[in-house]
């Protein structure tokens, strides 16, 4: 059994708190079994789209698809083999119309994880690339929704205990219904697990998103010094500037002082004439 990290055991109870919720219906209606597709073809898919890739678009592979995927005309398409190898390892997954177990929000929660891991600031930074693809995520998501849509089937077609008649003849048939019941709690609890490490590989990504910002900031703090330098003689300049225009609005005040005692001066002069 894999011991659980730290990290490992925050993201199951967040996961099993989820659990507790209604979720959406699942959007994953189909998946590919990937190991039984060429690395040739998986090469190809992962350079059509840069978002978790639907099983049923990437099939059909419509007129439409550039447009969809942002694609320029020239862009190479999947040839006819490749949609023929994906077809092959291609299958539909029926969900029920209404929410009927913890597979099915398991999926729901998978989805929306992996959503925001693909469309986190962090993951897109160049440091990670190569860290983890897109058709990556794709495939994990597939096999999450693999493995919860067998096992809906399983909990689907295991029917109620077979009652208790003092006998051995339902001996076997009531020992096959208890190791169903263990084999689905197990298949669950493995399903937990896996939608955790998704969840933790999404709350890693924040501190990688701060060190990020940081890195952005010192660099720039280094290499900026001589912007910095050119501010403070900007500010240094206009304080100058400031006690310059203070100084000259004091010689105004000085001045026009002086101007009103020649005005008084002179109208004392003309006074007694005036008088007169």
């Amino acid at each position: 059994m894999i011991e659980l990290t730290d990290a490992m055991h925050v993201a199951r109870e967040w996961v099993v708190e989820q659990l507790r919720f209604p979720q959406r219906a699942p959007r994953t209606t189909a998946v590919i079994a990937w190991s039984h597709v060429s690395a040739t073809t998986q090469s190809a898919v992962a350079g059509l789209s840069n978002v978790i890739i639907d099983p049923n678009e990437i099939v059909a592979q419509p007129s439409w698809w550039r447009r969809v995927t942002g694609r320029p005309c020239g862009y190479p398409q999947l040839t006819t083999g490749q949609r023929a190898e994906l077809r092959q390892a291609h299958t539909s997954l029926h969900w029920p119309l209404r929410e009927e177990g913890p597979e099915i929000r398991l999926v729901a929660v998978a989805e929306d994880v992996v959503a925001r891991v693909v469309s986190h600031a962090a993951w897109k930074h160049p440091l990670l690339d190569g860290h983890r693809t897109v058709l990556g995520f794709t495939i994990e998501l597939h096999l999450v929704a693999a493995a919860a849509h067998d096992l809906f089937s399983l909990r689907a077609n295991t029917p109620a205990v077979p009652d208790n008649d003092i006998t051995d003849n339902l001996a076997r048939a009531r020992a096959e219904w208890e190791r169903r019941q263990v084999v689905a709690a197990k298949a669950e609890a493995g399903l937990i697990d896996r939608v955790a490490a998704l969840r933790a590989y999404e709350a890693a990504l924040t501190p990688i998103a701060t060190s990020v910002h940081n890195l952005h900031a010192v660099t720039e703090m280094a290499t900026g010094g001589a912007d910095v330098d050119r501010l403070y003689e900007d500010i240094v300049g206009a304080e100058y500037s400031i006690e310059r225009t203070s100084a000259l609005r004091n010689d105004i005040d000085d001045i026009r002082a002086a101007l009103e005692s020649q005005v008084a001066y002179l109208d004392s002069l003309i006074g007694p004439h005036r008088n007169a």
